[in-house]
């Protein structure tokens, strides 16, 4: 994924999940508020695992999001929290349960690109 839709800065992670509307799966929860962009931050604790398992757990979600930038309706900053049993998932699970969250949220429009 493109730096231009990260967040980075703990002062943006701390505002969504303030001011933001939680949605929860069984893989992960997805944080979410109004913004000028689209930003995905990533949050993943030591419960998932050690630092190899986390970095590979983040790089899957934020590949499996990058599939929908061009889908989203309107402009927010996610934050998408990992739960325990992510790190035995593959890409596609974790790809059907970020397209599942967003769905339900109302913000994935129903075109393919």
């Amino acid at each position: 994924m493109q730096a231009c839709y990260r967040l980075k800065k703990n002062a943006s992670f701390q505002y969504v999940y303030r001011n933001g509307t939680e949605i929860r799966g069984p893989l992960m929860t997805m944080i979410f508020v109004s913004a000028r962009g689209i930003k995905l931050g990533v949050s993943v604790s030591k419960k998932v695992g050690k630092s190899v398992k986390r970095s590979l757990v983040k790089r899957r979600i934020n590949n499996a999001f990058s599939c929908f930038i061009p889908q989203i309706k309107g402009e927010y900053n996610y934050v998408l929290v990992a739960r325990e049993g992510i790190a035995e998932k593959d890409f596609w699970e974790i790809k059907s349960a970020t397209e599942a969250l967003l769905k339900r949220a109302g913000h994935l429009s129903e075109e393919k690109v």
